[in-house]
């Protein structure tokens, strides 16, 4: 299964890794642009280093979920039978791969909840829940558009790693809150 995601993650950096390094380039010079313009106010450097590795994230996580782009209106489907359901229920067995890709979709949100609790400070943990559910609902609803799938399975799987990654979070704010503060100034 390790194997499955690290051929995935090679296959990945090989097509898509140049779309998240342009995205990643143009936000990095309209924050750049915006703060000697003075329309937004100058961060610490942890913190800036934080907002780089968090963009640099939801650029790969878009690519992942958008790319390759096909705007085919009708050539996305809404699957809403659900493949744990029916594992639960004993009605389908997962092999290797539905299993690799269960958890990659879990691990593929735990940052979101991790980082962005970490970054802004009014972004508690158990506020990052409904604001990573509304970025999952919102990858989820357009991925049709773009010939891919819109999969209640994905949805389920990303919330359980946004909330991974938000209890982790809130751990290390417990253990580290002078580093916490320091990233958030």
């Amino acid at each position: 299964m390790l194997s499955m995601l690290f051929d995935y993650a090679r296959s990945f950096m090989q097509s898509q890794f140049p779309a998240v390094l342009i995205g990643t380039a143009a936000f990095l010079l309209l924050r750049f642009l915006l703060c000697r313009a003075g329309r937004l106010p100058r961060r610490s450097l942890p913190h800036e280093i934080g907002l780089v590795v968090f963009v640099l994230y939801l650029a790969t996580v878009l690519s992942l979920t958008f790319l390759p782009f096909r705007f085919a209106p009708d050539a996305g489907a809404f699957a809403f039978d659900s493949t744990l359901l029916a594992i639960a229920q004993g009605t389908y067995t997962a092999g290797s791969w539905v299993w690799a890709m269960m958890l990659g979709n879990v691990l593929m949100l735990v940052p979101f909840g991790f980082l962005a609790p970490l970054l802004w400070e009014k972004l508690r943990w158990w506020r990052v829940l409904p604001v990573g559910l509304g970025f999952i609902l919102a990858v989820e609803l357009l991925q049709p558009l773009t010939g891919r799938s819109f999969d209640i399975d994905d949805i389920l799987l990303n919330f359980l790693g946004i909330v991974a990654g938000a209890l982790l979070s809130a751990l290390v704010q417990a253990l580290l809150p002078k580093q916490t503060a320091a990233l958030r100034a």
